[in-house]
C-alpha cells in the first residue's frame, strides 16, 4: 500500500465538491468515487452509500489474525465550502498550488488534508504492522459542511453496527498554531431562527403615520436590545440552567493556551474585546452559551432616503449550546422571550426554525469503568504522548466554540466518543480566499497519526 499525502490532497482539492450548491452535485459524486476507488486500492472493504443527497464511503479493513485488541473508526468529509468570492483568491481555489511550505486550495485545511493525513498514518502504520491487531473503519461524508443530514439518518438506523467499535478519531478542529496541538474535548451546539416582525399590511409614508402606528423597525430593535444585559450576557429567563462550573484542569488548560485576549485582539484587528461578566472573552468563548445576531433587515436599503414606515422587518438569530443543554430547549426559550416582549401592536412570526445539534464534551480527565472507557483513557493518553513527540509540545485539552453538530449525535445514537486532534489553524483562512494547509504540518499530522495507532496497539 502507497499513499502520496500531498498528491492525494492535491487530487481531491482538484475536484470541486462544494455540497451547498446543487450545481456540483456531480463533483461531489465523484469525489465519493475516488475516495471509495483509494480505500479499495489500499486493501479495505470499501463501499459508497447513496443517501437522499451526496453518498457516505464507508470502508473497513480487519485485522487479519481476528484477534483485534482495539476497534477505530476514522472520520473525515470530502465537502467543502463554496469558494466566493473568487476574486480574493491568489490562486484558482480549484488548481492546487504548493509554494512557501504550504498547498493552497479550496479544502486544503478543511478536510481533504486533515483527512489525508490521517489516512496516510493508518497506510504507513499497516505496512509496518500487517499483522496488527486492530480493525479500522473509515467514514466519510459529503455533507459536513450543510449539517451532515445525511450522515445522521445513516448513524442513527446503523447504530449498533457503528457502537461495535471502541472509539472515533478526527481531525476537523482547530489549534492556535501548528507547533501548538489542540486535543479538542468539547464543541458547542447550534441552532438558528428567523424572527419576522410585522405592522401595517402596507409600507405608509413616514410623515402621514409616523407616532400613529408601531414602526417594526423599532419593534425588532428594541426587542434584539432587550436579548443582553449590560455585562454581555444572555438575558433570557433558564437560560443558562444546568450549566455546571469549570473544574479547575480546565481553566489551567485554557491559560495555557497563546489564543488569549490580545492575541485575539490581533487577529480580529479590534481595541476591546465582548465581555461577559468576570468571564475572559478566551474562556467564555469555549464554555458559555451565546445568543447572536447573524442578520437583520427592514425598511428602505437603496441610495439616498425615503419616508417610509416598513410593513414588516427581520432578523436572524443564532445559538451556541454547551452541555447539558438542549438546542430544541433553548429555542423554545428564545421563541417565548422574543414573543412575549414584542408590543402588542405587532405580529411576530417564527420561520427557517431549526435545532441543528446539541453541544458534547469529553471529560480527558474522567471515564467510565468498563472496556470502552479503558481504552479510551488509554486512547488519550496515547494522544498527548504522541503530539508531544512530534509536534515538540505538549498538547492543550480544550473545548471548542464551534460546533459539528454530527459529533454530539453519534454520541447521542451509539455512545462513542470522539478524539479530536486539530490540525488546521487561524492561518489556514478556512471558509475564506486563499485557504491553505501546511506541507511541514501534513508531515507531521501523519507521523503522529502513525505513532499513535503503535501506541494503541500495544497499551
Amino acid at each position: 500500500m502507497e499513499l502520496d499525502t500531498v498528491n492525494f490532497i492535491s487530487d481531491l482539492v482538484k475536484i470541486p465538491s462544494v455540497s451547498a450548491m446543487s450545481e456540483y452535485a456531480q463533483d461531489v459524486a465523484k469525489c465519493a468515487n475516488v475516495l471509495n476507488a483509494k480505500f479499495s486500492e489500499l486493501g479495505f472493504d470499501s463501499k459508497i452509500i447513496k443517501t437522499d443527497l451526496h453518498p457516505i464511503v464507508f470502508a473497513e479493513r480487519k485485522a487479519k489474525m481476528g484477534n483485534a485488541k482495539v476497534r477505530v473508526l476514522c472520520y473525515g468529509h470530502y465537502d467543502v465550502q463554496p469558494p466566493d468570492p473568487l476574486d480574493k483568491w491568489t490562486t484558482p481555489p480549484f488548481e492546487p498550488t504548493i509554494k512557501d511550505n504550504r498547498i493552497w486550495g479550496r479544502g486544503t485545511a478543511d478536510n481533504k488534508g486533515p483527512f489525508s493525513c490521517l489516512l496516510a498514518g493508518v497506510v504507513d502504520f499497516l505496512n509496518a504492522n500487517p499483522n496488527a491487531p486492530i480493525d479500522f473503519g473509515i467514514m466519510v461524508e459529503g455533507e459536513e459542511e450543510i449539517g451532515s443530514p445525511s450522515m445522521t439518518k445513516f448513524i442513527k438506523e446503523n447504530a449498533s453496527m457503528i457502537s461495535d467499535y471502541d472509539f472515533i478519531v478526527l481531525s476537523d478542529t482547530s489549534s492556535p498554531s501548528s507547533e501548538q496541538i489542540v486535543i479538542t474535548t468539547g464543541l458547542r451546539g447550534t441552532g438558528s431562527i428567523d424572527v419576522v416582525f410585522k405592522g401595517a399590511s402596507t409600507d405608509v409614508h413616514s410623515g402621514m403615520f409616523g407616532g400613529v402606528i408601531y414602526n417594526p423597525v423599532q419593534a425588532m430593535c428594541e426587542v434584539c436590545a432587550s436579548l443582553h444585559t449590560k455585562d454581555g450576557f444572555v438575558n433570557i429567563e433558564n437560560f443558562y440552567d444546568g450549566i455546571g462550573a469549570i473544574e479547575d484542569w480546565e481553566k489551567a488548560e485554557i491559560d495555557k493556551s497563546p489564543f488569549d485576549s490580545e492575541s485575539i485582539k490581533k487577529l480580529l484587528g479590534v481595541s476591546k474585546l465582548y465581555k461577559q461578566g468576570d468571564y475572559e472573552p478566551a474562556l467564555a468563548g469555549r464554555v458559555l452559551p451565546t445568543l447572536e445576531f447573524t442578520g437583520i433587515g427592514g425598511g428602505y436599503q437603496g441610495e439616498g432616503s425615503k419616508s417610509v414606515i416598513a410593513s414588516e422587518c427581520f432578523c436572524k438569530i443564532s445559538v451556541r449550546t454547551v452541555p447539558p443543554q438542549k438546542t430544541e430547549d433553548i429555542l423554545e426559550l428564545v421563541k417565548k422571550t422574543v414573543r412575549a416582549r414584542t408590543p402588542e401592536q405587532i405580529k411576530v412570526e417564527f420561520i427557517e426554525y431549526k435545532a441543528n445539534g446539541d453541544g458534547y464534551f469529553v471529560n480527558p480527565k474522567q471515564f467510565a469503568n468498563d472496556e470502552r472507557g479503558s481504552k479510551l483513557s488509554k486512547a488519550f493518553k496515547a494522544v498527548e504522548e504522541c503530539v508531544e513527540g512530534v509536534f515538540g509540545k505538549k498538547p492543550l485539552f480544550l473545548r471548542e466554540g464551534a460546533s459539528i453538530p454530527l459529533i454530539s449525535d453519534i454520541k447521542k445514537y451509539t455512545g462513542l466518543d470522539c478524539i479530536m486532534v486539530g490540525l488546521f489553524n487561524p492561518e489556514d483562512n478556512l471558509h475564506a480566499p486563499d485557504e491553505s494547509f501546511k506541507l511541514s504540518t501534513i508531515k507531521n499530522a501523519s507521523s503522529y497519526y502513525r505513532k499513535f495507532f503503535e501506541r494503541i496497539t500495544i497499551c
